[in-house]
This record gives structure tokens, sequence and C-alpha cells, in this order.
């Protein structure tokens, strides 16, 4: 009996420690405020809502990088002044903005020229006061093939002289690459340059007089084109 008593009297002692220690621990849980699941739950809700701001904020970032690089892309100043050569003399005017009603681009036009349709696929940029003194442009597809461009080109300009030479293009960027050949008879000078622009290739083929040269007014208006329709 003696030896049942004092298990007996162990196992209530155990009960109380045992009691005591779960008391402690949810006391210690009450007042945290949270259980263990809840804190897991609330630092991964922080988580989140800080992930979906960030990629908020890089898609506002991005969307602002897009439209200003379309407004730059597309918004030109209705005129810009041009200087051109012409006669050993050196030039300036203001050339205002003008759209194809043919093609689509636009570019800056002196005030003596006037940009009209010629045929599909084709404008012509002329003189107002001669009509034989004009540039055509000829918008290309992205995907010319060159060699083609260059034969027919060649064979246009060898029905105005079967003598027909290569000239260099001018060095500015945008004329980088291109391929320029010219051909002249009496007075008249035919001369063709073929651009390789990466966004929009085009050929240009310029009509002047050797005793009144317009070629570099042609080109300066013709380095203003710019594929798309002006805002």
């Amino acid at each position: 009996m003696k030896i049942i008593a004092k298990w007996a009297l162990l196992a209530g002692m155990l009960g109380v420690i045992l009691a005591g220690c779960g008391t402690s621990e949810d006391k210690n849980s009450e007042s945290n405020g949270a259980t263990p699941s809840e804190d897991v739950e609330q630092v991964e809700q922080n988580e989140n809502e800080a992930t979906n701001n960030n990629e908020a904020e890089e898609m506002k970032d991005t969307e602002l990088d897009s439209e200003e690089k379309i407004e730059n892309e597309s918004s030109r100043n209705p005129e810009q002044k041009l200087q051109y050569q012409m006669n050993g003399e050196t030039k300036e005017e203001t050339a205002f903005l003008k759209e194809s009603d043919n093609q689509n681009y636009s570019l800056y036009v002196l005030p003596e020229y006037e940009l009209t349709a010629e045929e599909p696929n084709k404008d012509s940029l002329y003189l107002a006061e001669d009509g034989q003194v004009f540039m055509r442009i000829e918008m290309l597809p992205t995907d010319t093939e060159w060699d083609s461009i260059v034969e027919n080109t060649k064979a246009q300009l060898t029905a105005v002289n079967e003598n027909v030479v290569s000239i260099d293009a001018p060095s500015e960027d945008f004329f980088k690459d291109s391929i320029a050949m010219e051909a002249s008879v009496n007075d008249d000078v035919v001369t063709a340059y073929m651009i390789k622009n990466v966004d929009q290739p085009f050929k240009l083929t310029i009509f002047s007089k050797k005793d009144s040269d317009y070629k570099d007014a042609f080109l300066q208006m013709g380095k203003t084109i710019v594929a798309g329709k002006a805002e």
C-alpha cells in the first residue's frame, strides 16, 4: 500500500508540473497576440504585398519609358531651319513639315518647292518655278534586294547617258552605306541615291541642271525624311 501511495503521489506531482508548463506556453502565446501559424501567414502576406508593389512600379516605369519613346519618335516641329549649298553659295531658310499623301513618311520642305504624288509608291518634290527640276522619292521594301535595285537604277540612268558613273554619297551618318551614281547630258544632271536606312530604305533620284545646281537643297530636304505620319 505504501508503494502504491508513493506512485500516486509522484503521478500527482508530475501532473502539476506538466499543467504548469502548458499554462506558461499558453500565456506566452497569448502575450504575442497570435499563434505561430498566424505569424507565418502575416509574413507571407507582407512579402506578397511588397512584391506586388514592386511589380506595379516596374510596369509603371516601363509604360512611361514607352510613352516617352513613342512621343520622341513621332513628334516633329512644324518647321525647321535648313542650310544648303547652291552654286557655291551657302543659304539658310525655314522649311516646313509636310506629309506625303501617297507614301508613309514626312519631311521638311523649303518654301520654293512642292511635294506631290507622282504615281503609286513614288512622289515628286519639285521646284515650283521649274517642274523639270525635281527629286523623285521612292520608299523601298525592308527586304529589298539591293543588287536588283542597283542594276535597275543603272539601267534608268543609261537612258540619260550610257556613261553612268559611281559617285561618293555625303559623309553624314544618314547616307552611311548608301550607293550613289550619276549620268548627265547637255545641261541636265540625274543623280540617284539608294539609301539603306535600317527602319525604312528608300531611293532619291534628283533631276537638276549644271548651271543651277539644286542637288544639295534636295539632299538636305531628303535627309529629313522620317517614316510614319508626323504628330
